[in-house]
């Protein structure tokens, strides 16, 4: 009875019957052979993708390596372009090179021609349609001087030369040329900085130029010309088709418009135009990479269109493969960015044939041997299994004769092995056998009277009780079981099906009890469990029931039955009903003569209330504010606040019938009395005076109202000390701010330019050229020192929330390199050895971040430079995930640390400020003799992240 009351029904899975009449032999000798050919085929499969694997990483390491070389000599030519003109406009504007003077520009662009082998041309173009250069004139790049002008009629004319740039004859001439209708004049004038122009055909028709362009400007910030530095295209596909890429890879480069740059195929990126009347500059035409007569160019080109919709969208380092004609080729592109204008992408294509030819043949050759081995191996495993398994059958025939009783038959099995001594033990089994199932007959008869006399004394019991076996079957119930539940024979039925069919509720409810709640099913797990909110619902009556559920346990602790009481409480629930039925009534009386005492004693408040109510209500809005409330009449005091009172150090009493000027500082009384006797309304600030003669700045809001027919004034006096020294603190703060700045870009500079002045006029007498690199350096840092107060004064004229100017250095890249770029400037006309190292990967920093740690680095190489006279510098940028450090170490003199105070070095002040600033920590270590160390750690990436969540 009690299974079907609350134990779980456990369904047991069984193997689909078609393996239980599988034959041994089949079970043994097909596994076995399945296991051959899945390691066979698994070795064979494994060598062709170890195979195929190690394919694509020499591939991609093949493409990465070749990609990295074409950027860092994509670096190699372009970088040269742009220094040239950076130093020819640092020679016009300190003076070292006449601009007004053709002759010299001639000679001077021809000479710095033979130093730069691979540029092609150098030039100078001015506002006055004028172009002076000299040009490695293809095909054969012999050395030409162009010049063009009024004093050509503006024709664009090339003279060869002699060995020393002198003119001799006149190979060319181009008609009505305007230098300033070209974009490599056109774009630096636009953007007042170095660019790069558009690629365009050179005017013999035979290549494409690039140019890097620069303006030059006058100190009146007035455009005086564009220095010009060209490259000839021709040499990037020269140096793309020495590179060996596989067997038939290649390598081109792409701007984003999907024009040709230049490819390692011997294709130039530009077809010759069809019109006859062609200009010179345009018998050349740019090509489409799309258009590329190279199949494996073209088919690259559409494939990346197709994948990424157009170029715009590679931003990263992508590596793709894709089929031409069903053969897989491997794609690495690399974006291309230079920041004053160029976007190319590096493409690098391989064929997978290219490295898969050896790899397939060594393949083919796996397969046949692992084939043949298949073979021998099935072949021996079939005979070994024969072997094994014809006595197993023997012992099979036996084991069923067992089965039918017939003890005397035997096995014959002539074998020493396993199988032999199990022949052995199987005919000793049977004669055992044979005794004990003679024994066996005699216990079952004395098990069974024993049965029947227990199950007298539990049907006698008056209370229900039931026995479940670990599987959750049903295992004995007695007669008070199948009267609670009104059932004779109690079937067996599902377990979800239980508490449904017994109609089984959780007590004062109308749910069915859960099945998976059960006492039962808690039992059977080891537990004891004693609930009394279970209820059996017949026709015509309901049944409480009080259950105790507890586990039986096997000599080895293991559950293996659960016993189950369950006893009537019918009588027991209809005393606790009549008990709560009464508690319940007396409850609710005492509820409702304590509701009419608290409904009289309210009624008496509320008028009391009511009569205190207007007089107070005004009070206390006066007394809630923090402002001091004054009314007055003719200048003379009628109501105030303790507020009030307070503000001026007045008893409250004291204060009614004062005049408003008692209030006022003398030098503010004839303001105050001013709007009182004009009735001015409004805001405005004045200063107040306190009962013991001290002061303080007020604001007051003042109305004018009529009450009662008399006219009164209404004030709100508001104490603004604070926010009168919040002011004053942010204009000191301002002008701490502003000391910093200065002491950052002038004053640094000037000292460092200082230095080397004076031992540049040391010099002058004993090495005039040592004197002459520092008279440079000092003029450079000046120059350096002025461009950064400039930014500063210009930061300072925008908007209050551009707190700090971002330095020229940090622009043109990160904290490293500007750092880097500092010292080297600073200690180049030196013997001090810099050493620079970047630890980690260089992540970006909040800008506020990295400008005050390059101020704090650029006060420590100062400071090493005007003191130290270090022999060497290490200068060290560790980026980790917590936290940012920068060291900055010398090995000069040092100081002592005891005998410095912060407060009195301003330039340590401004360290230590602005490490405050940015939430760093600043350490300085120095000794005499031993050098100084600066150290600065701020939190990393991770710690902003989580700061920004």
């Amino acid at each position: 009875m009690n299974n079907l009351l609350f134990n779980k029904h456990l369904s047991l899975k069984q193997f689909p019957g078609i393996f239980t009449k599988i034959s041994t032999r089949t079970v043994i000798i097909v596994p076995f052979i399945l296991q051959i050919i899945a390691a066979v085929s698994l070795t064979g499969y494994l060598s062709f993708r170890n195979g195929q694997k190690a394919v694509n990483d020499v591939a991609a390491q093949l493409q990465t390596e070749i990609n990295r070389r074409v950027e860092q000599n994509l670096q190699s030519y372009l970088d040269p372009l742009h220094k040239i003109n950076q130093t020819n406009e640092i020679a016009i504007r300190i003076g070292g090179l006449n601009v007004q003077n053709s002759a010299i520009l001639e000679r001077y662009f021809f000479e710095q021609l033979q130093i730069f082998k691979g540029v092609n041309l150098i030039g100078y173009a001015n506002p006055n349609r004028e172009l002076f250069s000299a040009e490695r004139f293809p095909p054969d790049d012999s050395l030409t001087i162009r010049v063009s002008g009024k004093s050509t009629g503006y024709e664009l004319r090339t003279y060869t030369t002699n060995s020393q740039g002198d003119r001799i004859n006149i190979i060319d001439r181009g008609k009505n040329y305007n230098p300033q209708k070209r974009s490599w004049y056109q774009k630096p004038v636009d953007t007042g900085k170095q660019s790069w122009s558009e690629i365009y055909p050179h005017i013999t028709g035979s290549t494409l130029y690039l140019a890097a362009s620069q303006p030059v400007y006058n100190k009146k910030g007035k455009l005086t010309g564009v220095l010009l530095s060209n490259l000839n295209l021709l040499q990037i596909g020269t140096f793309l088709e020495r590179l060996k890429i596989g067997k038939t890879g290649q390598s081109f480069i792409i701007e984003r418009s999907g024009m040709l740059v230049a490819t390692s195929t011997k294709e130039k990126p530009f077809r010759f135009a069809k019109s006859a009347v062609a200009l010179p500059e345009n018998k050349v035409m740019r090509l489409l990479a799309e258009d590329s007569t190279d199949v494996m160019t073209q088919a690259t080109v559409k494939y990346l269109e197709t994948k990424f919709g157009n170029f715009d969208s590679i931003q990263s380092e992508q590596k793709l493969d894709f089929r031409i004609h069903g053969k897989r080729q491997f794609i690495q592109v690399l974006p291309f960015k230079e920041n004053r204008g160029l976007d190319w992408l590096i493409v690098v294509v391989v064929p997978e044939d290219d490295f898969m030819e050896k790899i397939n043949v060594n393949t083919r050759t796996t397969i046949v041997l692992c084939i043949v081995a298949l073979i021998v191996a099935v072949a021996v495993g079939i005979l070994i299994l024969r072997w094994i398994i014809q006595p197993v059958f023997a012992l099979k025939e036996s084991a069923i004769a067992l089965a039918k009783g017939e003890w005397e038959k035997r096995i014959e099995i002539k074998r020493s092995d396993e199988l032999g001594e199990l022949a052995k033990s199987f005919n000793s089994m049977a004669d055992q056998l044979q005794a004990t199932f003679s024994q066996m007959q005699d216990l079952n008869k004395t098990l069974l009277q024993s049965e029947t006399r227990l199950k007298q004394f539990l049907d006698a019991i008056p209370v229900s009780v039931s026995i479940d076996d670990i599987s959750g079957q049903l295992y004995y119930t007695n007669k008070a079981s199948q009267k609670l539940v009104s059932v004779d024979l109690l079937p067996s039925i599902k377990q979800e099906e239980i508490t449904e069919y017994y109609q089984v509720y959780l007590a004062g409810t109308d749910n069915l009890y859960p099945t998976d709640e059960l006492p039962i099913v808690y039992s059977l797990a080891g537990e004891t469990v004693h609930v009394d909110d279970v209820e059996f619902r017949h026709p015509n009556k309901t049944i409480p029931v009080e259950v105790l559920s507890t586990p039986i346990f096997d000599e080895s602790g293991k559950v293996i039955y659960a016993l189950t009481v369950c006893i009537d409480i019918t009588e027991r629930k209809k005393a606790e009903k009549i008990l709560t039925d009464y508690n319940s009534i007396l409850e609710q009386q005492v509820a409702e003569r304590t509701l009419e005492l608290e409904r009289e004693i309210a009624e008496r408040k509320q008028t009391e209330v009511a009569l205190l109510e207007s007089e107070t209500r005004f009070r206390l809005l006066a007394e809630a504010t923090f402002e001091a409330i004054a009314i007055t009449e003719q200048g003379i005091l009628l109501d105030t606040n303790q507020t009030c009172a307070e503000m001026f150090g007045y008893e409250l009493s004291e204060l009614i019938g004062m005049r408003v000027m008692d209030f006022t500082a003398p030098g503010y009384q004839e303001q105050v009395m001013q709007k009182i006797r004009s009735g001015d309304e409004g805001i405005y600030e004045t200063v107040c005076l306190c009962k013991d003669g001290t002061t303080f700045p007020a604001e007051i809001r003042a109305r004018v109202m009529s009450y009662r027919g008399r006219t009164i004034r209404m004030a709100a006096i508001q104490d603004i000390t604070s926010r009168k020294q919040a002011e004053e603190a942010t204009v000191l703060a301002e002008r701490n701010r502003l000391a910093q700045e200065i002491h950052d870009t002038l004053a640094q500079s000037f000292a460092v330019v200082i230095v080397h002045l004076d031992t540049a006029s040391r010099k002058l007498t004993t090495d005039i050229e040592v004197a002459q690199v520092l008279i440079k350096a000092g003029r450079d840092l000046a120059h350096s020192g002025l461009t950064e107060a400039r930014r500063s004064i210009k930061a300072l004229r925008c908007l209050p929330t551009s707190r700090f100017a971002s330095t020229q250095l940090l622009e043109d890249g990160d904290i490293f390199n500007a750092l880097n770029r500092f010292a080297t400037q600073m200690f180049s006309p030196t013997n001090t050895h810099i050493v620079c190292q970047v630890i980690g990967e260089i992540y970006p920093l909040p800008p506020d971040v990295e400008n005050n740690l390059l101020r704090i680095g650029q006060e420590a190489l100062t400071n090493a430079f005007k003191y130290a006279k270090a022999r060497e510098i290490q200068i060290e940028l560790a980026y980790q995930e917590s936290q940012c450090s920068l060291r900055i170490k010398d090995d000069g003199q040092g100081f002592d640390m005891g005998s410095v105070f912060i407060i009195n070095s301003f330039g340590l002040l401004v360290m230590s400020e602005r490490a405050e600033r940015i939430g760093a920590k600043l350490t300085i270590q120095s000794s005499l003799g031993q050098g100084t160390e600066v150290i600065v750690l701020v939190n990393g990436r991770k710690d902003e992240e989580i700061a920004r969540k």
